[in-house]
C-alpha cells in the first residue's frame, strides 16, 4: 500500500497456491535433499507392540526426555517387513540375538532413513541398522559389567546363603521416611497378629545420594541386632530404578551379614540389588506379606508341634492308665488266688491231720507191741552208738584243734606281712627325708662362711660373681660368718694397691688372725 498526493493505491501481491500433493512432494524432495544418506538417531523406545515379533510391519516411536522427565520430542519409527529380511533385523525383535532385543523404555541408537510419505504427509524413520553396543545403553552396559564382577567374586548368592530366621520379628527398614512405601509396608505388618519391631533408617530412594545413604543405613542396622533388612520403594521410571544397579550398593547388599529383602519397582522390574538380595518381592506390601507368611508358617508349625505333643502326652497317659488298671486287676486276681490256695491248704491240712491221727493210733498200737522188743534192741544200739559217738567226738575235737592251729598260723603270718608292708612306705619316706635334710645341711651357705668363704653383695643386694659388674662409687657388702662390712669401690684399682689395702686392713684388725668388726665400712681401690 502506498500514499501519494493525498491519494492512495492498493496493490495485491500475486498468490502462490499449492495443492496438498505439491506441498507434500516439495517437503519430500527437501527431506531427501537434507538427508541424502542414512543417519543415526538416538532415543528411547516407546509404544513398541508386545507382539512385534509376530507382525510383518512394526511401528513405534522414539522419544527424547527433557529436564522435566516427560517426553518433549518424539518421532514415528517403522520397521518394514522387507527391511527386516533384507537387513536381518528380525533377531532384534524375536530375542534370537543373544545381546540385544528392542524393548520399551530402552535407549537405542538406530540407523534410519528419514522418510516423508507424501500421500499421508507423514514424516517417519525407517530402520536399516542397529548399533547394539549403544543400544545396550550406558546403564545396561554398566549393569552387565557389575553383574560380571559380582559373578566373578561369587557375590550373587552370598546373601541368599545366609539363614533367614524362622520367626523374623526384628526388622530393619530402609526407605524414604514418610513415603508411600513405608506406609504400605507398615500397614502390611500391623495387619498381622504378630509383634514386629521395625527399625527405620531413612534414605534417598533415587538420585546420586541413594547409594551412599543406603550403604550407610545397612551399616547402621547391622549394629541394631535386626533379623532381616528390607529395602523398598515404589515404582518409577527405568532411569529412577537404575540407581539400584550400582556396583558398590550391590556389593554392600551381598556382603551384609543380615538377610536382605528387596521390594523395588514393579513386578517387571529386576534391579541388581534384587539379584544379590536374599529374597526379592514385587512391592512393599508383598515384602510385608512375605515376612508375615514366614512367621505365620513358623507359628503354625509351633502350634502343630504343641498339638502333637499334647496328643502324645494324652496317649502316654492313657497307656499308663491302662497299665495301672491291668496291674490292679492282676493284684486283685493274685489276692483271689492266694485266698483260694489258703482255703485249699486249710482243707488239705484238716484232711492230713485226720489221716495223721488215724495213722498215729495205728502206730500207737503197733508201738505198744514193739516197745519191749525195741527197748532191748535200743539198749544194744545205744551202747553201740555211744561208742561210735565217743570216737567221733575225739576225731572232731582233733580236727578242730588242727584247723584252729592252721588258722592261727595263717593269721600270724598275715599280721607280720601287713606290718612289714605298712612300715615299708614309712621307711622309704624317712630315708628320703634324711637324705634331703643332709643335702640341705651341706648346701647351707653358712657352712661355706664358716669355712672362711665370704659372699659379696652388690648395690641391689644380689650376690656378685664378677668384678666387671661393679663401677666406681658402688656400695658393696661383704658377708662373713659372724657379720657384714660395707665398702665403696674406688677407681684405678691395681693388684699392688689391693695388697696394700689388705695389709692396712690386717693392721687395723690387729693381725691376720683378727677380723674387722661387722658393719665397718672399707674403701677399695
Amino acid at each position: 500500500m502506498s500514499f501519494a498526493s493525498g491519494s492512495f493505491n492498493t496493490t495485491t501481491p500475486e498468490k502462490r497456491i499449492l495443492t496438498v500433493r505439491q506441498l507434500n512432494e516439495t517437503i519430500s524432495d527437501a527431506v531427501r535433499m537434507a538427508f541424502p544418506a542414512t543417519v543415526w538417531i538416538r532415543g528411547e523406545v516407546q509404544r513398541l507392540p508386545t507382539d512385534a515379533s509376530h507382525r510383518t510391519h512394526v511401528y513405534f516411536e522414539l522419544h527424547e526426555t527433557g529436564q522435566s522427565g516427560a517426553a518433549e520430542y518424539q518421532i514415528p519409527v517403522s520397521l518394514m517387513g522387507w527391511d527386516r529380511s533384507r537387513y536381518g533385523l528380525g533377531r532384534y525383535l524375536d530375542g534370537t540375538d543373544p545381546d540385544f532385543q528392542l524393548a520399551n523404555k530402552l535407549e537405542v541408537c538406530l540407523e534410519c532413513q528419514v522418510d516423508f510419505y507424501a500421500k499421508f504427509g507423514k514424516l517417519s524413520l525407517k530402520i536399516v541398522g542397529v548399533d547394539k553396543s549403544f543400544a545396550l545403553g550406558k546403564l545396561e552396559a554398566s549393569r552387565r559389567a557389575t553383574l560380571a564382577f559380582l559373578k566373578t567374586e561369587n557375590l550373587l548368592e552370598k546373601n541368599a546363603s545366609i539363614l533367614l530366621p524362622e520367626i523374623p520379628l526384628r526388622i530393619g527398614l530402609i526407605t524414604a521416611a514418610g513415603g508411600a512405601a513405608e506406609r504400605d509396608f507398615m500397614t502390611g505388618l500391623e495387619a498381622s497378629p504378630f509383634g514386629f519391631q521395625v527399625h527405620l533408617q531413612s534414605a534417598k530412594m533415587q538420585g546420586e545420594q541413594l547409594q551412599s545413604e543406603v550403604i550407610r543405613a545397612l551399616t547402621a542396622l547391622q549394629s541394631q541386632d535386626v533379623q532381616a533388612i528390607v529395602i523398598t520403594r515404589g515404582g518409577g521410571s527405568r532411569a529412577d530404578l537404575s540407581w539400584f544397579d550400582q556396583k558398590d550398593l550391590a556389593v554392600a547388599v551381598a556382603n551384609c551379614p543380615v538377610p536382605v529383602i528387596t521390594a523395588i519397582g514393579h513386578e517387571i522390574d529386576h534391579s541388581i540389588a534384587d539379584l544379590v538380595a536374599h529374597h526379592s518381592c514385587k512391592t512393599p506390601t508383598a515384602a510385608a506379606e512375605f515376612l508375615v507368611d514366614r512367621v505365620t508358617q513358623a507359628s503354625v508349625r509351633v502350634e502343630s508341634a504343641v498339638v502333637r505333643l499334647q496328643d502324645a502326652a494324652n496317649v502316654a497317659l492313657v497307656t499308663a492308665s491302662q497299665r495301672v488298671e491291668v496291674t490292679e486287676r492282676m493284684a486283685r486276681a493274685a489276692k483271689a488266688i492266694i485266698l483260694d490256695r489258703r482255703l485249699a491248704f486249710q482243707t488239705l491240712a484238716g484232711r492230713f491231720q485226720g489221716a495223721v491221727s488215724a495213722q498215729l493210733s495205728l502206730c500207737q498200737r503197733r508201738l505198744t507191741g514193739l516197745e519191749a522188743l525195741l527197748v532191748s534192741r535200743a539198749q544194744l544200739k545205744v551202747n553201740l552208738v555211744s561208742s561210735s559217738l565217743d570216737r567221733l567226738q575225739f576225731q572232731m575235737a582233733s580236727s578242730a584243734i588242727n584247723r584252729l592251729t592252721v588258722a592261727s598260723d595263717w593269721r600270724k603270718q598275715a599280721a607280720d606281712r601287713l606290718g612289714r608292708e605298712a612300715l615299708r612306705p614309712l621307711q622309704t619316706g624317712h630315708s628320703k627325708i634324711v637324705s634331703l635334710a643332709t643335702q640341705a645341711r651341706l648346701l647351707d651357705p653358712q657352712r661355706l662362711l664358716a669355712r672362711g668363704f665370704t659372699v659379696t653383695l652388690g648395690p641391689e643386694g644380689k650376690a656378685l660373681t664378677s668384678a666387671a659388674a661393679l663401677a666406681a662409687g658402688d656400695r658393696i657388702k661383704t658377708r662373713f660368718v659372724d657379720g657384714e662390712i660395707a665398702s665403696i669401690v674406688q677407681p684405678g684399682g691395681t693388684a699392688s694397691g689391693t695388697k696394700q689395702i689388705k695389709k692396712r686392713k690386717e693392721k687395723r684388725s690387729g693381725g691376720k688372725g683378727k677380723k674387722e668388726n661387722p658393719g665397718q665400712e672399707t674403701l677399695f681401690r
